[in-house]
């Protein structure tokens, strides 16, 4: 049997739970979570079968390998399952062996049988985060088979497929060069109000309550030179379409509800505010910005907190690019956290659209000589003048410089009592560059003192595979990253290549297996 073939052979987990339907409670509660697991990503597997042969050979290729995992990972739960229980007609005798309250041999059966059960639900729990961002592309591909199949299963009852089904409505909606009317669903009306507004803590967005009583994320966009009002309103809109139908606990995203627009802006206001859903079980903690928390350095956090932080900034973005959406702006004071009961460090959301853009629409090529921005932009998009229009793989290097803060729990900025920026970490060494005059020297400078310290610094603390990604990112576009042999790489019509060599390479797979490692070996780092 292929490859494939053998991937899409998955037991039926329906059928599995039938099988040990009289084993101990303790157990049936666990198959029952790996059953449920199982109906999330039963849909898309079969989805992805039936459609195998519209997909690109790259795409196959690493669903391939995903599915694979998969495979062995469901078939590991039917070999435990086996080696405790016996086969059907053996049940009995085992209920018998473990029926005596206190057997040693009882004890044993059930201990054994729940760690290695947990296990694998923890596997397919990483899996399904593996495996969500390669389905994302899926929005992004022209095939028209695929589209027709999609616009039948826009009301399928798998949350995955009509999720995606509808953002390929929304895709196709924004290439279109209708302008929007008042009437347009996301714009929110008049009687709309907002209260309580208040900024996050070092972040560039704030908080408020709607007139129930919920608390909303409100992100800002003001008009820049050169772009008018009928343009930016496109822009908006389109963004809030695509955002409204995200699912934030795989896309580390959060919903836009609506949009509010200013008709005639003072110097405080911005022209457009985006509001965002808070989820439920996270509405009752007060945002922070990845900043403020960054510069807590008498706060510790766990390993897996901070590696969980960084897969779901990577998942975020590649949500954003499979939609063809560059963020322009990542730094850590537009990514807020929120904390449900028990959480430590919380659950992180890339927020901060103020200067976004659609990939194939225009750029006005602008920039700024503050430091502290330009810290997060490639060398090549620093200054007054970039050099390079700004694209989807400048966003992966942004990335980069805030997985190597997170790695080291460190803010490379630093702030004074007014929240006023007061200059560069006295552990990042770029002072005198800073203020260098030859800006273009300077910032291929302050790379290579970003890559030699995540070089020197983050193996110890994060481990290889964790300081592999970093350097990646911030070498994200050299000429001698083996990641990207030819130009070809990024040019493909639907974005999927570079989507799926980001997700491999750079993005959700490398980061789960550093956030493996560490789960396993529980805080002591190996390589």
């Amino acid at each position: 049997m292929d490859p494939v073939s053998v991937a899409f052979a998955s037991v039926s987990m329906a059928e599995l739970c039938i099988k040990y339907k009289n084993a101990e409670k303790e157990l049936q509660q666990i198959i029952l979570e790996i059953e449920g697991y199982w109906l999330k990503i039963e849909d898309q597997v079969t989805f992805l079968k039936d459609h195998w042969s519209s997909l690109g050979e790259r795409y196959q290729v690493h669903q391939n390998q995903v599915l694979q995992e998969l495979q062995s990972t469901l078939q590991n739960a039917i070999y435990v399952l086996d080696n405790l229980l016996g086969k059907p007609e053996e049940i009995s005798k085992w209920q018998k062996l473990v029926s005596k309250p206190g057997e040693p041999s009882r004890v044993r059966y059930v201990l054994y049988a729940k760690t290695s059960l947990d296990r694998i639900i923890i596997q397919l729990e990483r899996w399904h985060r593996q495996f969500d961002p390669s389905w994302f592309l899926l929005s992004r591909m022209s095939d028209s088979i695929l589209s027709r199949d999609f616009e039948s299963s826009r009301d399928s009852d798998s949350s995955a497929i009509s999720t995606i089904a509808k953002l390929r409505e929304a895709h196709e909606e924004s290439q279109t060069m209708l302008m929007p009317s008042p009437s347009s669903s996301v714009f929110l009306g008049k009687d709309y109000e907002l209260r309580d507004i208040e900024t996050i803590p070092l972040g560039h967005s704030s908080m408020g309550l709607t007139e129930d009583g919920r608390r909303v994320i409100v992100d800002h966009y003001s008009l820049r030179n050169a772009v008018d009002l009928n343009t930016a309103k496109k822009d908006v809109r389109d963004l809030a379409s695509i955002l409204s139908k995200v699912d934030p606990s795989f896309s580390s995203l959060l919903p836009c509800e609506g949009v509010i627009r200013t008709d005639n802006p003072s110097e405080s206001e911005s022209h457009f505010r985006m509001i965002f859903t808070i989820p439920r079980t996270l509405s009752y903690s007060t945002p922070s910005s990845l900043r403020s928390l960054l510069l807590q350095k008498n706060q510790s956090y766990e390993l897996n907190e901070r590696v969980h932080l960084a897969v779901s900034l990577a998942r975020s973005v590649v949500f954003l690019h499979a939609s063809r959406i560059v963020h322009k702006n990542i730094t850590p004071e537009n990514i807020i956290l929120l904390q449900s009961k028990g959480e430590n460090l919380g659950t992180p959301f890339l927020v901060g659209f103020e200067r976004f853009r659609f990939d194939e629409r225009r750029t006005n090529m602008m920039g700024d000589d503050n430091w502290e921005k330009n810290l997060y932009r490639h060398p090549q998009r620093q200054g007054l003048q970039p050099e390079e229009v700004y694209k989807m793989r400048h966003d992966i290097y942004s990335v980069g410089v805030c997985l190597l803060e997170v790695g080291l729990w460190s803010s490379f900025v630093q702030y004074t009592e007014n929240n006023q920026v007061a200059g560069p970490d006295s552990e990042l060494p770029i002072d005198s560059l800073v203020g260098e005059k030859n800006k273009r020297r300077a910032a291929a400078e302050i790379n290579a003192i970003l890559v030699e310290k995540a070089r020197s610094t983050l193996p110890q603390l994060m481990g290889k595979i964790y300081t592999d990604v970093v350097v990646s990112c911030l070498n994200y576009l050299d000429r001698d990253n083996p990641l990207f042999s030819s130009k070809s790489d990024f040019e493909d019509e639907d974005g999927i290549t570079v989507g799926v060599k980001y997700i491999e390479k750079v993005g959700i797979t490398a980061l789960s297996l550093a956030e493996a490692n560490i789960s396993i070996y529980k805080g002591s780092v190996r390589n």
